[in-house]
């Protein structure tokens, strides 16, 4: 039997085939942990379900798995070109899923183990309150801007003499009241990352994979727990190239007979990797310690730019990252195994 489950924050709409395609039966039940309970236990042994991956759908999904269901995770993204055009509802998206499932034709999305859910919760939470820290900052500099004052003479703005300046800063009083309410806020946020952070290092120094990947100049530990949280395992990878397109380091290719032409890299990927991954090479490049990353980014620049060296040196160091985790070993400048193959 094979159930699809198209599951939203309210309610969640099942269709219910057998293995010749037919429909028995369709309904809807809350999204709640007593919904989910009255559903499952209607069940008949042997189901089958496929389930939209989606906030809510991983909430599902770890509930069902966790009783025992058989339960598949569908990539939204490969699931919608089956879908009928015009016709997209619930109980369509349920009944799409339910047949693909039995044709096993789903296109299945990968669901790590529960050590690795766990992970990405916590490294992408810290990931998280930086992004929000770095909005927070911006808008500082934004009201600053507002009324002309300049901020070049600091190096850093939100360093020990910057953060005097702006405390004592004069602005018109509804400026002043945001710039003390963004101050505040940014005290926080430096607090709870320091946690994360505590929590992350701690875990970093016992993760055997972890130290490979921070031999890699320029993974720190946070970047180094993130990338390992969103690969699962690397084995599931072929290739260096199949990791980089996970990535979305790998610039997209159209060819028509002899033409080829390479466009911009592909952003419908991991956004969590892709972000570890130029964050690393960013700071690969500015590190003390001269290293290959270094070499790629100024060469590269000289001809394209700098935002196009900077994707370009994190995709070598994608490689990199395959290369030490695939062999199990630490990162070793001169490895030919590791130096830059498929994309230069």
């Amino acid at each position: 039997m094979n159930i699809g489950l198209d599951v939203h924050k309210k309610n969640s709409y099942y269709t219910m085939v057998d293995e010749l395609g037919t429909e028995l039966k369709k309904d809807r039940f809350p999204t709640t942990c007593e919904g989910l309970d009255e559903f499952a236990s209607t069940l008949p042994e042997e189901v089958k379900v496929a389930i939209e991956a989606s906030t809510s759908g991983i909430f599902v999904y770890e509930y069902l798995d966790g009783r025992g269901i058989e339960v598949h995770l569908a990539h939204p993204a490969f699931v919608k070109p089956f879908a009928k055009k015009h016709m997209k509802t619930d109980k369509v998206d349920s009944k799409v899923l339910a047949q693909l499932l039995r044709m096993d034709y789903l296109p299945e999305s990968y669901v790590p183990g529960k050590e690795i859910r766990d992970l990405r919760v916590i490294v992408r939470h810290r990931a998280s309150l930086v992004r929000l820290r770095t909005s927070i900052k911006n808008r500082v500099h934004a009201l600053l801007a507002s009324e002309g004052i300049q901020t070049s003479e600091f190096s850093d703005l939100f360093g020990r003499k910057g953060m005097e300046f702006l405390k004592e800063v004069k602005l018109q009083q509804p400026r002043r009241t945001a710039l003390d309410n963004y101050l505040e806020v940014l005290g926080v946020l430096k607090e709870r990352i320091k946690e994360v952070e505590s929590i992350l290092q701690e875990k970093a120094e016992i993760t055997e994979e972890a130290k490979w990947l921070m031999s890699i100049v320029g993974i720190g530990f946070h970047n180094a727990l993130l990338i390992l949280s969103e690969i699962g395992e690397i084995e599931r990878f072929s290739k260096p190239k199949s990791f980089v397109c996970y990535a979305g380091l790998a610039p997209k290719v159209e060819q028509s007979g002899d033409y080829t032409r390479y466009g911009h890299i592909n952003k419908h990927s991991n956004g969590f990797l892709r972000w570890a991954l130029i964050q690393s090479a960013r700071a690969a490049v500015r590190s003390s310690t001269p290293n290959r990353f270094q070499r790629i980014y100024h060469k590269i620049k000289a001809r394209r730019g700098e935002k196009v060296a900077i994707v370009a040196t994190a995709r070598h160091m994608a490689e990199s990252v395959y290369w030490v985790l695939t062999k199990k070993e630490y990162y070793k400048e001169e490895n030919k195994a590791i130096r830059a193959s498929s994309f230069s």
